[in-house]
């Protein structure tokens, strides 16, 4: 099954990218997905009308400059590219992406589902009002389709509707017993549904019908979401709209990805969810182009009314007041972000996730399966508590039971009293029960690594003996700003960052930057207009593990090890540090290279400081007036788009897209990427055939982007609102 997320971007830009024109949109009866796809949906995208999104789509200038005869090359590779990526849909369901946009008349929704904890889903909804010759020829080129690869046609009939099953063969990767892949459609009316799994179709009936509930549409975060949206929207039907719930997501993929090409080690759904992420119930929002005087405008709602708790408590931004770009800031950057966040409390925070991570899980016996009945019903077995007290770890009558994955994994919370310098405390631990292949397997989380890493730090003769809270932490203050920047000529290395963090106390800041720097010798000491800037020559192992947070990818788990492998890329990998004093204030500065350290520290006139630049200014006042309604924010995000997507562009014109390291560069990989860790896609568009930039960049205006934390009856969480102008 194709990654979901991947998916709905593929199928979004696949339906726009095409030459040509449409004919007039018409208008379709009142169909809404979300009130057909079921409760168990966990990413959901949906088009209002594919003929007026692509209207709207070839009046903004990207839409113009992609049917242009000089892009026309480029846009017929990149078309069959997205075709390839489209061919797992194809394969399950004899679907192409053109059959799709043949038949539509109204919405198009496309959902993914996990109907059970082991059971992933897709389905296909499409009004085709007004293509009624196109809907059915369409069923008798799948028919002819499946059947020519082997599949068995079967049919029943449900209140009036006949239902078409294709039991395909079996999959080459299939595990042994596992059921056949089906191929499911239904049309009725108006409504043509086709899904991979029976029940789901038969549902998505049955709601059509208006004799099921349970859809889409009832869930809670689904309406938090919409509504926010819809509130800022004022209650229009955007061109796109799309959901996602984030965990439920990470679930469906892992179900789909077999065992061999899961992450190895404790899966990262579940540290998400003991690090308290199921407090962010959903993601969702809507697109539109061409609307509302921008080129596009987007919103974005992140519903997370808690509880916080462990790493989940780090996410604190509150909204601030001066989001003014700093004197230093040079007008020619790419990007510019700048956000408030509550630095101490995220540190304060930090060990619990880190524990998780870098502590593991210490075995300490295993019991029979049988006892999985028990914890399955909510209590803790008593033959698995005898067995806590033959190896001497008690369980007191508080334990508390609590199940972390159904039927595979369970959590013990309990209290211990421990003896330290003779001093009795009670202090908190986590047993595990996992379920093997034989039996149930107990283990022991190991907490307190960050704490033994935070006391090593100040009393190892051999480290740096600094106190990270109150000698670096205490003295930083809440507003944090990131610059991008690309270095010409364009290579896969050309991007340069920056982060500043305001500080309330730069002197005594300097002084633990360089009592933490000035023995180490992988830093090197360069004095500049009376900074000392600390340059990272070379990186040396040290006592700290890398922290290597793997997260599920557009197309799937990550792979391999636990263990970082040779190679990876790191955020930094050099880094320049210094501190900059402004009176009784100041700025913590990181830089990925020196060179653009250097280049931020030089003093510029008014005119080649950022905020006195017209896009900035353009985009500053488009969002600062009254029409866009928003009063507060936590951050503020300004984007020159040419200049962000100018290293893509060249470098697929020399062929090295595939090698570039760029966050947009990263995300193309992944999307058009066969999903291997660590294996370089093979570059498959042509770039020889591309246009001088210069044709491009008439075309891309800036853009921007605010996110305001909220917290009313109605909705808690963060909501972000951006927009792209068209270049003038």
């Amino acid at each position: 099954m194709i990654r979901l997320w991947t998916c709905l971007i593929i199928w979004s830009v696949g339906l726009l990218v095409n030459v040509g024109t449409v004919s007039a949109a018409q208008q379709p009866p009142p169909i809404t997905s979300e009130n057909l796809f079921p409760d168990t949906t966990q990413g959901f995208a949906a088009i209002a009308n594919v003929d007026r999104l692509r209207e709207n789509w070839n009046k903004t200038q990207i839409g113009q400059l992609m049917a242009d005869p000089v892009m026309k090359p480029f846009a017929e590779d990149l078309r069959r590219q997205i075709e390839g990526r489209w061919s797992g849909i194809r394969k399950r369901l004899g679907l192409e992406l053109d059959d799709i946009k043949d038949v539509a008349g109204g919405e198009v929704g496309i959902g993914g589902i996990l109907p059970a904890p082991d059971t992933a889903a897709f389905a296909i909804v499409v009004d085709t009002t007004g293509h009624d010759a196109q809907a059915n020829a369409l069923l008798a080129k799948v028919t002819k389709n499946l059947l020519e690869r082997g599949g068995k046609q079967t049919q029943q009939v449900l209140d009036g509707v006949t239902i078409t099953v294709f039991t395909l063969p079996p999959r080459t990767d299939a595990l042994p017993g596992a059921p056949a892949p089906t191929a499911c459609y239904f049309y009725s009316g108006n409504l043509l549904v086709a899904s991979d799994n029976l029940p789901v179709l038969v549902g998505i009936l049955t709601r059509a019908q208006g004799k099921q509930g349970g859809s889409l549409a009832t869930v809670p975060a689904f309406q938090e979401v919409m509504q926010r949206c819809a509130k800022d929207n004022d209650l229009k039907m955007p061109q796109i709209r799309w959901f996602l719930n984030p965990l439920g997501y990470i679930r469906m993929v892992r179900v789909v990805t077999p065992d061999d090409r899961q992450r190895k080690g404790k899966p990262i759904i579940e540290v998400l969810e003991n690090q308290g992420f199921s407090a962010v119930r959903g993601v969702g929002g809507f697109v539109d182009f061409a609307a509302e005087g921008f080129e596009i405008i987007h919103r974005t709602a992140v519903s997370a009314p808690g509880p916080y708790l462990k790493w989940m408590r780090m996410l604190r931004f509150p909204n601030g007041a001066d989001y003014a770009p700093q004197p230093w800031v040079p007008r020619d950057v790419a990007g510019y972000s700048t956000f408030y966040c509550d630095i101490l409390n995220a540190f304060d925070n930090f060990g619990w996730g880190f524990d998780e991570l870098f502590g593991g899980e210490e075995f300490l016996f295993s019991v029979p399966s049988a006892l999985q009945k028990d914890l399955d019903g909510g209590a803790i077995p008593k033959a698995l508590a005898e067995k806590f007290d033959d190896t001497g770890l008690t369980l007191s009558p508080q334990a508390k039971l609590a199940t972390r994955t159904a039927g595979k994994v369970w959590r013990i919370a309990d209290q211990i009293k421990v003896t330290i310098n003779g001093k009795v405390e009670v202090r908190e631990v986590t047993y595990v029960i996992r379920k093997g292949t034989e039996k149930l397997l107990a283990y022991e989380e190991v907490t307190g690594i960050w704490e033994e890493v935070l006391r090593s730090m100040i009393e190892d003769p051999n480290g740096p003996q600094i106190d990270l809270r109150e000698d670096l932490i205490k003295h930083l203050g809440q507003r944090v700003t990131i610059l991008t920047k690309y270095e010409q000529p364009i290579t896969p290395t050309s991007e340069r960052l920056l982060f500043a963090i305001e500080t309330n106390n730069p002197k005594a800041l300097a002084a633990t930057i360089r009592k933490a720097m000035e023995d180490d010798p992988s830093a090197k000491l360069r004095k500049h207009n009376g900074l000392e800037i600390w340059e990272i020559i070379e990186e040396e192992e040290s006592g700290i593990p890398d922290i290597d947070i793997q997260l599920p990818s557009l197309g799937g788990e990550d792979e391999g090890d636990d263990e970082k492998e040779d190679g990876q890329a790191r955020l930094l990998p050099h880094q320049a540090v210094t501190v900059v004093v402004q009176g009784n204030s100041g700025h913590l500065l990181v830089a990925s290279h020196v060179d653009f350290l250097l280049e931020v520290l030089k003093p510029r006139e008014k005119r080649q400081q950022l905020g006195n630049s017209v896009d900035y200014q353009l985009v500053n006042a488009a969002m600062a007036k009254p029409e866009f309604k928003v009063t507060q924010k936590c951050a503020q995000i300004f984007s020159v788009t040419a200049e962000q997507f100018r290293p893509t562009y060249e470098l697929i014109k020399q062929g090295k897209m595939p090698e570039g390291q760029t966050m947009l560069a990263r995300v193309l990989n992944t999307l058009f990427g066969t999903g291997e860790e660590g294996e370089i896609r093979k570059q498959k568009i042509d770039g020889s055939k591309l246009p001088e930039f210069q044709v491009v960049r008439r075309k891309l205006g800036p853009a921007g982007a605010t996110v305001t934390s909220e917290s009313t009856p109605a909705f808690t969480g963060w909501f972000i609102k951006g927009i792209t102008l068209k270049q003038e």
